[in-house]
């Protein structure tokens, strides 16, 4: 019986373009490694619920400053917007569908949809443009409609 050497295969590993590979013990030692450096390295920086929240927030309102808002905010009318899901480090193409607050959200990529529980969700920039100026454009005619009414020292009022 031979001992367990490094270019043993373990596994397969599957590609970004969906091809698999033989997964080598030695690859498969230093995947192993990598996650337990990361566990502990998360452990020394959040030891405890508290802190852990702490940098949940942190996060949390860091993404906001990026333009995420909370994903019950996303658009409802079908169109699609980047969202952000709890457990993922990616940013996904979503759309919610349906009636709020009964229907659902989903993800799209790489040409397939699954369902998705977004946190917090961003408008592309096209559409965040538009929001914009859709938003100025309401502005600029309140301040308009509001200079038509009478003020406190007009004698009409």
């Amino acid at each position: 019986m031979q001992g367990e050497r490094p270019d043993d295969v373990v596994g397969h590993k599957t590609l970004a373009d969906g091809s698999h590979q033989p997964l080598l013990r030695a690859e498969a030692q230093a995947l192993l490694k990598a996650c337990d450096d990361d566990r502990a390295k998360r452990e020394a920086i959040m030891p405890d619920e508290k802190a852990a929240l702490r940098m949940f927030v942190d996060a949390y309102v860091r993404l906001m400053d990026f333009g995420f808002r909370e994903a019950i905010y996303c658009p409802k009318d079908g169109s699609h917007f980047q969202a952000i899901e709890a457990g993922s480090t990616g940013i996904h193409d979503c759309r919610y569908d349906g009636e709020w607050p009964t229907g659902s959200w989903w993800i799209y990529g790489d040409g397939d949809i699954w369902p998705s529980r977004p946190v917090l969700h961003r408008l592309y920039p096209e559409d965040e443009a538009k929001r914009k100026a859709k938003m100025e454009e309401a502005r600029l005619q309140f301040q308009a409609d509001r200079s038509s009414y009478p003020t406190e020292g007009d004698a009409d009022a």
